[in-house]
């Protein structure tokens, strides 16, 4: 693997995986190696997000239940690696950004508060994955499950001539995903702050009728999570903080790949997971390859 720094609009340096055409990026930042006991005592870790975060249905649960998550999920895992002093996730299935920032989510557990309040001035790492459900993209993408022998586009309830009114939702959420990141900043002004992008969930084309959703549709739907995730990596970029791109990562290994093979799962499950979900192998995939990439940027530092 070759590495090369490279700094982004606001001066901060950044170190890329070279190869493999990964493209993911890490902000520099003094996060422990495993193995470093004295440097991991100073590790205090926060993530926040949704259910991509949360990983739904993948053993084992993790309290709250409300929040329907899983303690394999990608932070756990990450978490694990980087083996580190306080990890707190407050990650909840259904989250949206309010739920970070503004007010407590309702759940079966009960109210579950601000996910921002588990942050503070000794956290060092942050990660968050947010913003699908700010534009109720799992709400639309149940709408394109094909459930008729004569089915229609269901883009076509989206797209009106040149309007698309899902991606004017995208645009729209954009000045509160930059308020949340702000304010993470002001709660936590030393930690490293990472934005750890949607996955591909399908192949070009999709698989139809494998997984009932129209070519057409799993294509739009793919494009839909490409929008959110192309924003926040500006967004990132303009805020001085890190964007981890999952997508080439889990590309060719969304809900048309071989069960074996499988990151994310589709309309029709095989793994111990929801639909349109992290399997287990997706999960822990994502987080030793975030953690890979911290613990290779410490490295290149000592």
């Amino acid at each position: 693997m070759t590495f090369q720094y490279v700094r982004n609009s606001k001066g901060s340096t950044r170190l890329a995986l070279a190869s493999l055409a990964v493209g993911m990026v890490v902000v520099i930042c003094a996060i422990p190696a495993e193995g470093n006991d004295r440097e991991a005592k100073r590790l205090n870790y926060v993530a926040m997000g949704d259910s991509v975060a949360a990983a739904p249905g993948v053993p084992d649960p993790a309290p709250p239940t409300g929040c329907d998550k899983s303690t394999n999920n990608y932070p756990s895992v990450l978490a694990r690696r980087l083996r580190v002093t306080r990890f707190i996730d407050v990650t909840c299935s259904g989250a949206t950004t309010k739920h970070i920032t503004n007010h407590a989510q309702q759940t079966t557990s009960g109210a579950m508060a601000r996910q921002i309040d588990a942050v503070d001035g000794t956290t060092d790492l942050v990660t968050i994955t947010i913003g699908a459900n700010d534009v109720a993209l799992a709400i639309d993408a149940q709408r394109c499950e094909v459930k008729s022998p004569n089915p229609k586009p269901c883009m076509t309830d989206f797209v009106t001539g040149k309007v698309d009114s899902i991606s004017a939702h995208i645009t729209s959420k954009v000045p509160l995903w930059a308020a949340m990141i702000d304010q993470i900043r002001a709660k936590a002004p030393h930690a490293l702050i990472i934005l750890v992008g949607y996955w591909t969930i399908t192949n070009p084309g999709g698989c139809f009728p494998a997984e009932p959703v129209l070519p057409q549709d799993s294509d739009y739907l793919q494009a839909k999570l490409n929008e959110i995730d192309d924003r926040q990596r500006e967004l990132a970029a303009d805020k001085g903080i890190d964007f981890f791109d999952s997508r080439p990562l889990s590309r060719d290994h969304g809900m048309c790949s071989p069960p074996d093979q499988r990151y994310f799962e589709g309309y029709i499950t095989t793994y111990p997971a929801v639909p349109l979900h992290p399997t287990p192998l997706g999960a822990r995939v994502v987080g030793e390859s975030l953690a890979g990439y911290v613990q290779a940027l410490n490295r290149q530092r000592d």
